[in-house]
């Protein structure tokens, strides 16, 4: 086993939007770390993600970062870049945190968890949805409970996406996340889609819990604004997360209202969308060595579950360009 400091030295791979909005102003100040490096395609993008945040070392080489001996690595390229940037990372012996998706692939997600279990190494896939506050108090509150109906929402104005596949697998892949996370694993029955301009504008699919019920996901790609939803039916209860601001239980007698704008109480948007939860986690599991709730064979049966959505639309398995 690996000796772990008490300062966790943190290697960063990528310079977009979603290391500047969502990792770094975290991970800047996280107790008991320490950034080594920021890795990124270009010298441009390096050298100002580095003067904003004041990052010390950045490069377009993967291996100068490597050689800032980081203990962990945080994977926020883009998604085509993963797979031999998460293998080389972990073949260097570092622990991985990987944006969602972790690949294009179950298959190749399926390789690298075997390569971090062989390695004894933490990998782990950035579902920030499961570690988000009312998408977890919800569960907790539906507890053993039987889920009879789940249906799981995620909707937008703009449609940019050029096939199923490519709004699963980059997008709507939350949402078939989070059906798992509330349900369990579950098999794909039905998927309905539709396409206008070479464009996908909404889709549905339907699956069946192992545990009974039914769980649906929904996207449109035509709403008037960024949505998403979880409503969970079942055992005389409803639980409806409107993310990430309330959730509402219903009783049969009662209902009551949860939220983080509740009056007297604020939360910061970071924490309520679980990315906070998420890299706490992660530093959890590196410094004990356990094993992530979201590690790479979770990200492996997630995937799994978008590509048999995709297959039963008959659609192929194939990444297609963007306009």
């Amino acid at each position: 086993m690996r000796e772990m400091n008490n300062t966790l030295r943190i290697g960063i791979l990528g310079s977009g939007s979603v290391a500047n909005k969502a990792y770094l102003p975290l991970l800047r100040t996280w107790p008991n770390t320490r950034i080594v490096g920021l890795f990124g395609r270009t010298k441009e993008n390096v050298e100002k993600i580095c003067s904003d945040w004041q990052l010390e070392f950045g490069t377009t080489d993967l291996d100068a970062l490597i050689d800032q001996k980081p203990d962990v690595a945080f994977v926020l390229t883009s998604r085509p870049s993963h797979e031999p940037l998460v293998k080389e990372l972990l073949q260097s012996g570092i622990d991985v945190y990987v944006e969602k998706p972790a690949t294009e692939s179950s298959k190749s997600i399926s390789a690298l968890s075997n390569l971090a279990d062989q390695r004894k190494l933490v990998l782990m896939v950035g579902f920030n949805r499961r570690y988000a506050l009312l998408y977890r108090q919800a569960k907790e509150i539906f507890n053993h409970r039987p889920i009879q109906m789940c249906i799981v929402e995620k909707h937008r104005p703009s449609a940019y996406h050029t096939s199923l596949y490519n709004n699963y697998l980059e997008d709507t892949i939350h949402q078939i996340d989070l059906l798992r996370f509330f349900c369990g694993d579950v098999q794909a029955l039905h998927t309905s889609f539709e396409m206008r301009d070479g464009k996908l504008i909404g889709a549905s699919s339907v699956a069946k819990p192992e545990e009974g019920g039914l769980a649906v996901v929904l996207t449109s790609l035509q709403a008037g604004s960024w949505q998403e939803r979880v409503t969970l039916h079942g055992g005389a209860l409803t639980a409806e997360v409107t993310a990430f601001r309330e959730l509402i239980v219903k009783h049969e007698d009662r209902v009551e209202v949860y939220g983080p704008d509740r009056p007297g109480r604020w939360i910061p948007e970071l924490v309520e969308r679980g990315f906070h939860g998420a890299i706490e986690h992660f530093f959890h599991c590196v410094r004990e060595r356990e094993t992530p709730q979201t590690d790479g064979h979770e990200g492996f049966r997630t995937q799994e579950l978008v590509e048999a959505f995709v297959t039963c639309a008959g659609e192929k398995l194939v990444v297609t360009p963007q306009f």
